[in-house]
C-alpha cells in the first residue's frame, strides 16, 4: 500500500509538470513495481478527475485512450526509449495530458533544429523598428505624460504619469514574429498578451470619450476598469467594446472569434450587435455573430505556456505550432483527423512531432523548415 501510495503520488507530479530528473527516475523505477492493473485504474482515474475536461470530453479520452494504446502495439520499438507495458501506458497518459516524457530526455538541439518561440516582438514608432525581448532594457518617453520603460523579462510598460494630452494620439504598434509571445502594458495599466504573429497598434495614452486599440492575430486582454472611458478593440469589422474585463481574440480564422471570461464585452460587427457573459465566445463573419458556449481552457491555454487542442481538426492544430515553431505546411495534403492534446510550448519539436505520430498514425518530415506526411 506504501508503493503504491508512492507510486500516485510521483505519477501526479507528472501529469502535473512538477517532475524532477531524480523524481522522473524515480517513477520509472517504480513503474516496474506497480501491478499493471494499478497503473491502468490510475490513469484513468485522472482522466475521470479532470476538472478541466467536460463529461462528454471523459467519455471521448477513453476512447481516445483505447485507440492510442492499440497504435502503441503496432509501432516498432525506438532506440531512444524501450516501449515495455509500462512505458505504453505511461505514454497513454502522456498523449492525452499533453506531457510528453520523451522531452525530458532529447538531447541538445542542433544548429538547424526548429526550436520553440520566444518571449520578443518589435516595437513601431513612425516606421523605425527596435527590437524587443528578454534581453531589451530601455526607458523613454513618447509624450510628456507617458513614460516607457522595459521590465527584467523585456516586457514593455506603458505609464500615464499625469492628465496632459499632449503628444498622446501618438500611435505605436507592437507586433511579434512567427514564433514570437509578447506581454505589453497600456498607458491606462491594461495588459496585453500578444500571440505569434499578430499586431497591437495604440496611442501612447488615452484621454476623450474611448480608448481604442487595433489588433491583427490574437491576443488577451485585461482591461483596467474605467466607467468614463470603454476600451475598444477593432479587428477588422469587429469591434469588440468593454469597460473593465478579461477576454481573447482570434482573427486567425475565417471567423474572429472573441472568447469572455471575466465581467462583459459587446461585440459589434456591421449592423449586429452581442453582449458576452463569462464563458460564452462569440463568432463574427460576413453571416453576422453566432455566440456559443466557450471552451476557455483551451482559448486562453497558450497565455499559460500551453497548446491545449480538444477536438480539433489536424489542419488547425498545424496551423497553431506552425505560428509558434515558425514552420510551413500544404493544408490541402493533411487528411482529416481530429485531436485531443495538452502540450507545454517549450516542447522540442521533434517531441512534438512524436507526440502527433502516436495520436494519428502519420509520420511528418521536415524539409527548410516545410512540414509534410511521410509517406
Amino acid at each position: 500500500m506504501e508503493q503504491k501510495t508512492k507510486f500516485e503520488k510521483l505519477f501526479n507530479r507528472y501529469l502535473n509538470s512538477e517532475v524532477t530528473a531524480n523524481d522522473l527516475n524515480a517513477l520509472f523505477k517504480d513503474m516496474a513495481e506497480v501491478n499493471e492493473m494499478d497503473l491502468r485504474n490510475h490513469i484513468n482515474q485522472e482522466l475521470l478527475l479532470d476538472d478541466e475536461l467536460a463529461p462528454a470530453d471523459t467519455v471521448h479520452l477513453q476512447s481516445i485512450f483505447a485507440k492510442i494504446e492499440e497504435k502503441i502495439e503496432k509501432q516498432p520499438k525506438t532506440k531512444v526509449i524501450k516501449i515495455t507495458t509500462w512505458y505504453k501506458a505511461a505514454a497513454v497518459a502522456a498523449v492525452v495530458f499533453g506531457i510528453s516524457y520523451l522531452a525530458l530526455y532529447s538531447g541538445s538541439s542542433t544548429k538547424n533544429e526548429i526550436i520553440p518561440g520566444s518571449n520578443k516582438a518589435v516595437l513601431v514608432i513612425n516606421n523605425e523598428e527596435t527590437l524587443l525581448n528578454s534581453e531589451s532594457q530601455s526607458s523613454f518617453s513618447p509624450a510628456a505624460a507617458i513614460s516607457v520603460t522595459t521590465a527584467a523579462n523585456g516586457n514593455i510598460i506603458y505609464k500615464q504619469k499625469s492628465n496632459d494630452t499632449t503628444g498622446l494620439s501618438a500611435l505605436h504598434a507592437i507586433s511579434t514574429p512567427a514564433g514570437g509571445f509578447y506581454k505589453i502594458t497600456l498607458g491606462d495599466g491594461t495588459q496585453v498578451y500578444l500571440n505569434s504573429k499578430s499586431t497591437l497598434e495604440f496611442p501612447v495614452g488615452f484621454y476623450g470619450p474611448e480608448r481604442h486599440v487595433k489588433l491583427s492575430g490574437e491576443a488577451y486582454f485585461k482591461v483596467a476598469k474605467n466607467k468614463k472611458m470603454p476600451f475598444i478593440v477593432s479587428v477588422g469589422q469587429t469591434n469588440v467594446k468593454v469597460l473593465g474585463t478579461a477576454f481573447t481574440i482570434n482573427s486567425f480564422g475565417k471567423q474572429t472569434k472573441t472568447t469572455l471570461y471575466e465581467g462583459s464585452v459587446q461585440l459589434n460587427y456591421l449592423s449586429n450587435r452581442k453582449i458576452l457573459a463569462p464563458g460564452q465566445e462569440g463568432l463574427s463573419d460576413r453571416n453576422g455573430i453566432l455566440v456559443n458556449q466557450a471552451d476557455t481552457a483551451a482559448a486562453k491555454a497558450w497565455t499559460n505556456g500551453l497548446f491545449v487542442f480538444n477536438d480539433q481538426a489536424l489542419a488547425d492544430v498545424l496551423h497553431e505550432l506552425s505560428r509558434w515553431y515558425d514552420f510551413s505546411f500544404d493544408e490541402n495534403s493533411i487528411p482529416n483527423k481530429r485531436l485531443y492534446i495538452r502540450l507545454n510550448r517549450n516542447t522540442a519539436f521533434k517531441d512534438v512531432l512524436e507526440m502527433l505520430y502516436t495520436t494519428t498514425g502519420l509520420k511528418f518530415k521536415v524539409e527548410e523548415r516545410r512540414l509534410s506526411i511521410d509517406n
